[in-house]
């Protein structure tokens, strides 16, 4: 199965084991893992195999984890995001996103992927809400998350312990309802001059799974993957 989305540069598809060496580069990354995740443990390419294969082997439903590869139709990967922390009686999530490359950062690709996510999130996959953690020493990513409509929560001080940091460091909070996503008019230009159509209304046509049944309709597709996602898996 695979779970994807497409914009006017961008594709997202889920991680599979041929990703491996992309990924490892990543969490080798300073620069990178410090962002995104910091307290990252890098596996071995094995187990880090292993564990790509089982995802695409197994409906997310069993996985209770979603993660994407961020591809561009020239550059190829350049990033990764995903959902994770599923609470299905409150249908939220966390959201996650990070590019490979600071050269990426400053095109535009982070926000159409995060768009062609948000476009995931509640047009699919019919979340009420999505969050993000933004650690304190990342004032850009804060600046970006709360461009895209999300509202900031909350401060946590002294919330995280980083490994990498070696100290506790503070984490900014950030949410976005599907009601303030459906009313929000700077993501609908924003979408439809990024990924070509307006996000923030009717659900569009997208490719989820090209094995499915033409007897299993979206809201049942719905309800099958909401189910279980129950929380963020660990890589390493």
């Amino acid at each position: 199965m695979i779970i994807s989305n497409q914009g006017k540069s961008l594709h997202l598809r889920q991680t599979e084991p041929k990703d491996a060496p992309i990924l490892l580069k990543a969490y080798d990354d300073e620069s990178f893992i410090r962002l995104y995740r910091s307290n990252n443990v890098t596996p071995k390419e094995e187990q880090l195999v292993e564990g790509l294969k089982k995802r695409t082997e197994l409906h997310p439903t069993q996985l209770g984890y979603l993660e994407f590869m961020i591809e561009h139709k020239e550059h190829g990967a350049i990033g990764v995001a995903a959902f994770g922390d599923y609470a299905p009686h409150h249908k939220r999530a966390e959201f996650l996103i990070g590019l490979f490359e600071e050269q990426y950062q400053s095109r535009g690709y982070g926000a159409e992927a995060t768009l062609l996510m948000l476009d995931l999130a509640f047009n699919v996959y019919n979340l009420n809400k999505i969050y993000t953690y933004v650690y304190d020493y990342n004032e850009s990513s804060e600046e970006q998350t709360v461009r895209f409509g999300f509202k900031k929560e909350g401060y946590l001080e002294s919330h995280h312990y980083s490994i990498r940091e070696q100290g506790f460091v503070d984490l900014y909070i950030n949410g976005l309802t599907i009601a303030n996503f459906r009313t929000h008019e700077k993501l609908s230009r924003f979408s439809k001059r990024l990924i070509g159509r307006d996000i923030t209304q009717a659900p569009t046509q997208i490719n989820i799974n090209e094995d499915i049944s033409p007897v299993e309709n979206e809201e049942q597709m719905k309800k099958r993957f909401l189910e279980g996602i129950q929380a963020m898996a660990i890589q390493g």
